[in-house]
């Protein structure tokens, strides 16, 4: 009769234990590598600490996009006003928080940007600038969101 109630108690221990859930499962690294639909673009420019400008746009669509490739080198895809679509492709580092994008040609994606935010699914970076011209200070900052879908 013991035999018969201690079988049953380790078929119920181990029906139990076979069944909890898996809590060191590997999560996924998060990374910039992907496909990265612009949301929004935030900016406030600034002239001798006084604010000039305030704008955000958000109306984007499923050709603004950023691709960070697992190589360093990226694209923008952006709708031009007169409805086509233009490529920008560069080269990229990110260090940290640190993302510098680079080009052979002048543009103004070129620089370096600070990542706020950066999940599975989330991008949020952060581009300053400043300059001094006939002794007033320019000062803007970019705040730029975009998704992973």
């Amino acid at each position: 009769m013991h035999a018969k109630h201690f079988l049953i108690i380790a078929i119920s221990v181990f029906v139990l234990v076979s069944c909890k859930k898996d809590d060191k499962a590997a999560s996924p690294a998060v990374t910039i590598v992907g496909k990265w639909y612009l949301k929004k673009y935030h900016t406030r420019s600034y002239k001798n600490n006084v604010l000039l400008r305030d704008t955000a746009r958000t109306d984007y669509s499923v050709t603004d996009f950023e691709v960070f490739s697992n190589d360093g080198s990226g694209y923008t895809s952006n709708l031009t006003p007169s409805g086509e679509t233009a490529l920008i492709i560069y080269q990229y580092t990110l260090s940290d928080k640190v993302l510098t994008i680079s080009k052979t040609t002048p543009a103004f994606y070129e620089g370096t940007y600070t990542i706020n935010t950066l999940t599975e699914n989330i991008l949020e970076v952060s581009y300053e600038s400043s300059v001094t011209i006939n002794g007033d200070h320019y000062y803007g900052i970019d705040n730029i969101s975009f998704a992973k879908k």
